[in-house]
């Protein structure tokens, strides 16, 4: 099911402006840096900062841009409802379906919840969990089973977000983080903003269903290309378990082994001889159906993001992404 346009707060952004301006003088559908539709005569149109250097620093200059659909490979994305995929070094786009359609990310959604966690925590640090945080309304939800007194550190919550997507742990970040969860959303909604994902509206840290909770495809790239600046942020995701040990409110010793839940990093899911699947968020809900946003890197260490959203199925979800993969080293 694709969202609606309600709750955009910001339709016309200075991304999509910059975006539009470059597709119009270019005319291209594939890899476009923005420095190229700009002159001199446009000073401070699409620039970050306010900086007055010469050599002017573009919003884009660094992204994969792309206004309609692409397929440079050979791919099958046909099940799911958007895909992309990007060569983060060449800035080519490989393949792209339906990447600006708004969409339910499920929990992708926690690739924003770590960048905000990242950008503003000290990993050491310390929360209590609270009743709040460990009470949901459904059934099924993913949880790493934390209760209402438990202490944990930042890093061993950001384990439990990004390897096991628990949603405790998302609130429990958010709650540490800005004080309540509402607060911590209002904080994802600005980053988004700040990184060109104008087409993105969250109302919670984990991606539990909401009409009003939506992204895209590209928007996701953008985030979790922000997210990769953060060393942490793919040392977790490359872990297929993780051994914790934290102190619950009655003082007793709480240990745990958290597994992942992305079938490439446990290596149920292989990839071809000279490619590595780095790293990657999930993402399953019944309206989102089987999401996956994922880092790979080729024999020559070119490094590739790839993000399926609505796939009807997680087995399909995966065959569909490998299709992404096989000509990667031909």
């Amino acid at each position: 099911m694709r969202c609606t346009n309600k709750g955009l707060k910001y339709r016309i952004s200075l991304f999509s402006a910059a975006l539009a301006c470059c597709i119009f003088l270019n005319g291209c559908s594939q890899s476009v840096k923005l420095e190229d539709a700009f002159t001199a005569d446009r000073p401070g149109f699409g620039i970050q900062g306010q900086s007055q250097d010469p050599d002017i620093s573009y919003f884009a200059k660094d992204l994969c841009v792309a206004d309609e659909d692409v397929q440079a490979i050979e791919a099958d994305a046909s099940d799911a409802l958007a895909a992309c995929f990007f060569n983060l070094d060449t800035k080519e786009i490989l393949y792209a379906k339906n990447i600006h359609d708004r969409l339910y990310p499920a929990s992708t959604t926690k690739i924003m919840t770590a960048l905000v966690a990242l950008e503003q925590g000290d990993l050491d640090a310390q929360t209590t969990v609270s009743q709040e945080a460990v009470t949901f309304h459904e059934s099924g939800v993913s949880t790493v089973k934390l209760k209402e007194g438990d202490v944990l550190t930042l890093r061993q919550l950001l384990y439990g977000l990004l390897v096991s997507s628990a949603n405790d742990a998302a609130n429990a970040i958010a709650e540490m983080k800005a004080g309540s969860m509402e607060q911590f959303v209002a904080l994802m909604n600005e980053k988004a903003v700040q990184i060109g994902a104008t087409n993105t509206h969250f109302v919670n840290p984990n991606g539990l269903h909401d009409e009003e909770h939506y992204t895209t495809a590209y928007d996701l790239y953008l985030m979790f290309l922000e997210a990769m600046k953060y060393d942490t942020f793919l040392e977790i995701l490359k872990e297929p378990s993780y051994d914790v040990s934290y102190v619950a409110a009655d003082g007793t010793e709480v240990t745990a082994s958290w597994t992942s839940s992305n079938q490439f990093t446990k290596g149920d899911v292989t990839v071809p001889d000279g490619v590595s699947a780095v790293g990657g968020k999930t993402g399953t809900t019944s309206a989102a159906k089987s999401c996956l946003v994922q880092l790979f890197e080729d024999a020559e260490g070119q490094r590739y993001i790839a993000v399926i959203l609505g796939c009807s199925d997680r087995s399909v979800l995966y065959q569909e992404m490998q299709s992404f993969l096989s000509d990667l080293n031909n």
